[in-house]
């Protein structure tokens, strides 16, 4: 589903983007036609940005409140989503699926995918900086075969909190309650 409202997940609002920018795979017809067979974790949305007519990156984004108390489990699940949403999204711009041709915008499908970049992004909206380094290598380390398989580079893991999200321009401040911690 493509979208230009903001979505809100995990006490942050993302968003407004661009028209034809914002794929909210998580609300796509494609997963739930999936889903009616199995549970497929996914990611909350997929952000395309042009740095020239050139260069394009999709940013596949996953939002949560807190970091984790149990670091493995919670690893583990990031790391589902954002390959799944990988794989789905190539899925959907392939049109394996009979939903698929509607999912997404021209901006999509007009990509050379052998010229786009893919950061796998998580954002924690309650994590002090200090925290996100050891969580982003352990991140990193769960996602090696998936950076690996699609050859991206190592600094296509990200791991923020919610004012490096606002930096990024992934999260909107003005529409978001800011608790520095």
């Amino acid at each position: 589903m493509m979208t230009t409202e903001p979505i809100i997940e995990s006490g942050m609002t993302f968003g407004p983007y661009s028209e034809g920018h914002c794929f909210y795979i998580e609300k796509s017809q494609t997963l739930k036609k999936i889903n009616k067979r199995i549970g497929v974790q996914i990611a909350e949305f997929l952000l395309l940005e042009f740095k020239d007519t050139n260069k394009a990156t999709i940013s596949i984004v996953e939002a949560k409140t807190s970091s984790p108390q149990n670091p493995n489990e919670y690893i583990n699940e990031i790391k589902e989503k954002l390959s799944n949403s990988l794989a789905l999204f190539i899925a959907i711009y392939l049109q394996r699926h009979t939903t698929s041709h509607t999912e997404l915008s021209d901006h999509f499908y007009q990509l050379q995918l052998t010229n786009v970049s893919f950061r796998l992004i998580l954002v924690i909206k309650n994590s002090k900086k200090e925290w996100l380094p050891p969580l982003e290598n352990k991140l990193k380390k769960a996602l090696n075969p998936t950076v690996k398989i699609w050859n991206l580079t190592p600094a296509s893991v990200i791991v923020l909190n919610e004012e490096g999200a606002i930096r990024r321009g992934l999260v909107n401040a003005s529409a978001t309650d800011i608790t520095p911690i």
